[in-house]
């Protein structure tokens, strides 16, 4: 049941990159130059990159190592509730950016 659950998540995810994708594909064509399909898979690429360094809420906690350690205290840790996620960032990466990455670079060479 979970890796239904992991697979639906990245799924979800997927969809949500691809129509954010889309849409500044859309803008990018309506104020300059160039095809619909490589401005789309450049920015699958872009967003797909952005995913994999993002997605495993290493950014997030990078924010507090400063308080943490002008406080004395040792790194944040992942309280095991992350909201509901089933993906690690391993999972997120496999399932999530590399789809978007691969599809975008054979959409960008179209």
């Amino acid at each position: 049941m979970t890796a239904l659950k992991g697979l639906l998540e990245a799924l979800v995810l997927v969809v949500i990159s691809a129509a954010v994708a889309s849409v500044i594909a859309v803008l990018w064509v309506a104020f300059g130059d160039g095809a619909f399909v490589t401005r789309f898979g450049i920015c699958l690429v872009v967003i797909g990159a952005l995913v994999a360094i993002t997605g495993g809420l290493g950014l997030s906690r990078m924010g507090s190592a400063d308080a943490f350690a002008w406080l004395g205290h040792g790194p944040e840790r992942a309280s095991g509730d992350d909201g509901g996620r089933v993906l690690t960032g391993v999972g997120i990466f496999l399932f999530v950016s590399l789809p978007l990455v691969i599809a975008g670079g054979l959409l960008a060479t179209m």
